[in-house]
Formats: structure tokens, C-alpha cells, sequence
């Protein structure tokens, strides 16, 4: 059940970092951090079939929250874009 929680918690800060990044804005660096965390608790929840798909999701919300302390808005939105890969990537292969 954790897990559940856990995904569909991340999903929604995801969801709504999405929508500001969409407006060329700064991510909520508050709201960063909790992708971060969640990110690493779903990472450490991970199966072997798909471990590696949540590092590389945690390891780039990391790099998300760096850009967001250095103000970085383009960096935002590229690194939001590969979260959106890694995201399709792992529910691809999790799925498979």
C-alpha cells in the first residue's frame, strides 16, 4: 500500500511541476524537494526489473532541484522534459 501512496503522491508533484514549468516559470523549489524525496523513497521501493528506471528518475529530480537553487529556467525545463522521458521509459518496462 506505501507504494501505491507513494507513486500516486509523486505523480501529482509531478503533474503539478509539469504545469508551471509550462509557463516558462520557476518550479516551486518547495515542491522540487518533495519530487526529490518521493523520488528516492520510490527508487528504494524498486524492484529489480525496474530499478534502474527510478535511479535515473530520482537522479534527475536531484539535478532539478540544483537547477531550481541556481534560478536556472531553461535547466528546468530541459531536465523536466528528461523526467518526462525516464517517466514514460519506466512505466513502459514496469509494465512490460
Amino acid at each position: 500500500m506505501e507504494f501505491k501512496t507513494t507513486k500516486r503522491d509523486l505523480e501529482e508533484v509531478f503533474a503539478t511541476l509539469q504545469s508551471q514549468v509550462e509557463d516558462a516559470a520557476l518550479p516551486d523549489e518547495a515542491l522540487v524537494n518533495r519530487l526529490a524525496r518521493l523520488a528516492r523513497k520510490l527508487h528504494q521501493m524498486a524492484d529489480e526489473a525496474w530499478m534502474d528506471e527510478a535511479e535515473d528518475f530520482s537522479h534527475l529530480a536531484g539535478q532539478l532541484l540544483n537547477a531550481v537553487k541556481k534560478n536556472d529556467v531553461e535547466g528546468c525545463v530541459m531536465i523536466m522534459e528528461s523526467l518526462r522521458d525516464a517517466q514514460t521509459f519506466c512505466h513502459r518496462t514496469f509494465r512490460d
